[in-house]
C-alpha cells in the first residue's frame, strides 16, 4: 500500500513566486508584524553595526501572546515595518532570509493540518496570490503530494482531527462535507449567487443537526442535497425571491462602514470603496431610495456583463475561502497569521461570515463596474477583492462585529441572508 498524502494543495499554488520590490502592495505595510520566539533571540545575538542596534531597539516583548509564535512584535514606523527599504525587506537583504520570522516567511502561504495532512493555500491578500489564484477560467482542483513537509519553521498551525469527540461539531465528517461544499461552489449548471443559497440552506439544516447532536444523518443530507441539486428542486422555490437591492446596499454598507470606521485600512481598499460610491453617484444629497435605485442599474448595465465573463473569480474566491478556513467546520485551534486568534463559532456563523465576504466584495465589484464602464477587467476586480481580503480577513474585531450587524438585520439564518444579498 502506498504511504497515504501528507501535503493537499490548490494545482496553482506552486505558481506563486514573491514579486518583491515590483509588488504594488507589500505586505510590510497594514498590520502587526509578529515575531517568534526563535527570531527575537536570533535578533538579540545580533551584531551587525547597522541593523543589530536597530533590532534591539525596534523589537519589543508582546505581552499579550498566547504562543511562541507571536512571542514579540517590531514597534511599526507608521501603518508598516521600520525595517521595509524600497519596496524590500532591509533584514533579508541584509541578513539573509534564515533570519525572518515564520510570520514574514510564510506569508502569502497558509497551512493548516487535517489529521496528518498538511493542507496549503495561499492568502488573497497578496496581489500575486490573487492573480495566481483567480484568473484561471477551470474549475480550482486540488493536489495529493506524498512525502513529509520538509520546512522546520512552519510554526503553530490551525489543526482539524476528524477523531475527535468533541459533540459540538460533526468532525467525523467534515471531509464528506467540505467535499460537496467545494462540488455545490462549482455546480456551474447554476449562477454562483443561486449556488450559495442552497449552501446557505445547507449550513443551516448541517447548524440544526449538529445542535441535536444527529449526527448520524449527515450522510443522508449529503445525498439529498446533491441530489436536489443535480435535480433543480430548488429552481422554482428561488424564483419567488427577487433581488432586494436597497436593503442588500444598506446591510454591506452598514458592514464596511463598522470596519473601516474602527481600525486602521489600507489605502488600497479605501480607492476602490471611493470608485464604489462614484460609480453609483452616492451623495450626501440622495436618498436610499435613489442609491438602491442606482445600484440596481449599475448592476444590470456594467456588472452583469463584467460577471458573465468572469463569474469563475468570485467562485475561485469561496472555494478558497473554504478550502483555507476549513468550512463550515471551522478548525479546533489556531495559532498562526497575521492577527491569529481563535473564536469558537458555529456552522450557522461561519455560513454567515462567508456569505458576508462574498456580498461586500459582490456590492464593491458592483460599484466599480459602474465606474469603469467598459473598461472594468479582471485587474479591477483583483484590486477589489485582494484589498478587501488585506482589510477585512485579518481583522481580530470584524467577525464579531458582523454578527452583531447580522443579528440586528434580523439575519438570523444562512439561507436569508443569502436571498438578501443574491442578484
Amino acid at each position: 500500500m502506498p504511504a497515504p498524502p501528507q501535503r493537499l494543495q490548490p494545482s496553482s499554488y506552486h505558481a506563486f513566486h514573491c514579486l518583491g520590490a515590483e509588488c504594488e502592495d507589500t505586505c510590510c505595510v497594514g498590520w502587526i508584524v509578529n515575531i517568534d520566539k526563535p527570531t527575537y533571540e536570533s535578533y538579540q545575538r545580533c551584531d551587525d553595526p547597522e541593523l543589530g542596534p536597530r533590532l534591539h531597539e525596534l523589537v519589543t516583548i508582546n505581552p499579550a501572546s498566547a504562543n511562541d509564535d507571536s512571542y514579540a512584535r517590531f514597534l511599526l514606523s507608521g501603518s508598516g515595518c521600520p525595517f521595509l527599504s524600497d519596496g524590500l525587506c532591509g533584514i533579508q537583504n541584509k541578513l539573509g532570509e534564515q533570519y525572518l520570522s515564520i510570520m514574514c516567511s510564510q506569508f502569502p502561504r497558509v497551512m493548516s493540518m487535517v489529521d496528518d495532512i498538511c493542507e496549503r493555500s495561499l492568502d488573497m491578500s497578496c496581489p500575486e496570490a490573487a492573480r495566481v489564484m483567480l484568473l484561471d477560467p477551470k474549475p480550482m482542483e486540488f493536489d495529493d503530494i506524498e512525502g513529509p513537509v520538509h520546512d522546520p519553521r512552519i510554526g503553530h498551525l490551525s489543526t482539524l482531527r476528524t477523531t475527535d469527540g468533541d459533540a459540538r461539531k460533526p468532525y467525523r465528517y467534515f471531509h464528506e462535507i467540505r467535499a460537496f461544499v467545494i462540488w455545490l461552489l462549482q455546480y456551474r449548471a447554476d449562477p454562483l449567487w443561486k449556488r450559495l443559497v442552497i449552501l446557505g440552506s445547507f449550513c443551516d439544516e448541517l447548524n440544526a443537526l449538529a445542535a441535536a447532536g444527529a449526527h448520524a444523518q449527515i450522510p443522508e443530507l449529503l445525498v439529498n442535497c446533491r441530489d436536489a441539486v443535480t435535480g433543480d428542486v430548488f429552481g422554482e422555490a428561488l424564483l419567488a425571491h427577487s433581488a432586494r437591492p436597497t436593503v442588500q446596499l444598506e446591510l454591506v454598507l452598514d458592514l464596511i462602514v463598522a470596519r473601516i470606521t474602527t481600525d486602521f485600512t489600507h489605502p488600497r481598499f479605501l480607492a476602490c470603496y471611493q470608485e464604489f460610491k462614484e460609480g453609483i453617484d452616492w451623495t450626501s444629497q440622495s436618498t436610499m431610495e435613489e442609491i438602491g435605485q442606482r445600484y440596481a442599474a449599475a448592476h444590470a448595465g456594467h456588472y452583469a456583463p463584467f460577471l458573465s465573463a468572469n463569474e469563475h473569480m468570485l467562485e475561485h474566491y469561496v472555494v478558497n475561502y473554504v478550502y483555507r478556513t476549513l468550512f463550515p467546520l471551522g478548525p479546533q485551534e489556531t495559532k498562526r497569521g497575521p492577527g491569529a486568534h481563535h473564536v469558537e463559532q458555529s456552522i450557522r456563523e461561519n455560513g454567515l461570515l462567508m456569505l458576508v465576504h462574498y456580498a461586500m466584495i459582490q456590492t464593491l465589484l458592483i460599484g466599480m463596474a459602474a465606474f469603469h464602464k467598459e473598461e472594468m477587467s479582471p485587474a479591477h476586480a483583483i484590486r477589489a477583492i485582494q484589498s478587501f481580503a488585506k482589510a477585512f480577513d485579518h481583522s481580530v474585531s470584524f467577525p464579531a462585529q458582523a454578527l452583531r450587524i447580522l443579528g440586528a438585520a434580523g439575519m438570523d439564518t444562512c439561507v436569508k441572508l443569502a436571498l438578501t444579498v443574491r442578484h
